[in-house]
């Protein structure tokens, strides 16, 4: 049972293809799916969503909910709330509260259980249809820095870059996820290295650029950064210790790629990347090496990070075949060079497969 009001859940639109301002209920059992929604919503669902058997309430969605319980009479109840994973975790804490109840008063014997096990893996396995979207997302994005390339100059500042990607994606027929800074992370290195929003510091020889862009295609967002060096006056490519940062970057890429395989945790891939940069003198990653992308930029489910923190789930789940990750071990080591470079691959049965191709060289502005 999925609750949600005024779209709070963000499951609902994935498993049903739908969503509902009013208070509402989406089931689940074994006579199929099911939705208890408000009078202003039902002609919604039963013209746009016919897979559905609906029912209205007038005035008490109570009342309404807790007789339908009593028909169905489930002995468990899986509700949308989860400690670990907060794309599984739709409900508010008054909701659940309100929901208890009335579970309490109609199945005074059944067993209230988080479906966070089961939403994880609608999120995380793929299916073909999925898989195009996400691929022409990918495809698209790959695109959008190959026209942006050669459009960058010295001069041009953190802003213009962002306004230039978003120009890009509008002639693509795309759109960026604009984040929290409107639109996708443009960052030159000494300005400093963090989720922020662009300044109007220009490029300068001797600098690298770090960009990093999702673009949506039908719902579904790809994640690819990449970083350029700006060539100073009479080099050819980027200086000894810049392209020593990349080469590390990327070692620690093949050796993360390597690593994935159905059944492995997560941890056992950002482990790979980890000691790699490690190895070589690097300083440790702070986040995780890759997450998932799917209907979000930062999709839900298992997750290629460090076991920092016991109680998290998501490191511990084991990869399956149809997850979509990316692989960004990062370097950061501010006013230093630090470095992104993230790529997006698909789990198979046999392994890893890049959906994008790879960039296999520091690119140089």
């Amino acid at each position: 049972m999925f609750v949600t009001t005024e779209g709070s859940d963000p499951a609902v639109p994935l498993v049903f293809d739908t969503q509902v301002v009013g208070r509402a209920a989406f089931l689940i059992d074994a006579h199929g799916p099911k939705a208890l929604v408000s009078r202003i919503d039902a002609g919604h669902l039963e013209l746009h969503s016919p897979h559905l058997e609906v029912r209205s309430y007038a005035r008490d969605y109570t009342e309404a909910l807790e007789a339908w319980l009593r028909e169905l009479a489930p002995r468990v109840v899986y509700l949308n709330y989860s400690e670990d994973d907060a794309l599984c975790d739709g409900l508010t804490y008054g909701q659940y509260l309100n929901t208890e109840r009335s579970i309490r008063r109609a199945l005074p014997h059944a067993r209230i259980e988080s479906s966070a096990e089961h939403l994880t893996r609608v999120r995380s396995l793929k299916t073909p249809e999925e898989l195009r979207r996400l691929q022409r997302a990918i495809d698209l994005t790959v695109e959008l820095y190959a026209r942006l390339t050669p459009r960058l100059r010295v001069g041009m500042t953190e802003r213009q870059v962002q306004a230039e990607m978003n120009a890009i994606a509008a002639e693509l027929g795309t759109r960026p996820d604009t984040g929290d800074f409107g639109g996708p992370l443009v960052l030159i290195n000494r300005v400093g290295m963090s989720h922020r929003a662009p300044t109007d510091t220009p490029l300068e020889p001797g600098d690298l650029l770090i960009l990093d862009t999702a673009l949506e295609f039908e719902g579904y967002y790809s994640d690819i950064a990449r970083t350029y060096y700006v060539l100073r006056e009479g080099e050819s490519g980027p200086p000894e210790r810049e392209q020593a940062v990349f080469n590390a970057i990327y070692g620690a890429i093949d050796a993360a790629f390597a690593a994935v395989r159905p059944g492995v945790p997560g941890h056992t891939v950002d482990a790979a990347a980890r000691q790699h940069l490690l190895g070589l003198g690097y300083p440790e990653i702070q986040h995780s090496t890759g997450h998932q992308i799917g209907r979000r930029v930062h999709d839900g489910g298992a997750m290629l990070g460090p076991q920092w923190d016991p109680a998290r789930k998501a490191p511990r789940l084991p990869l399956e075949a149809g997850q979509v990750f990316t692989l960004e071990p990062t370097v950061l080591m501010t006013p230093l060079p630090s470095m992104i470079v993230e790529e997006n691959l698909l789990v198979t049965e046999e392994g890893a497969v890049y959906l994008n191709p790879r960039q296999d060289h520091l690119w140089t502005v």
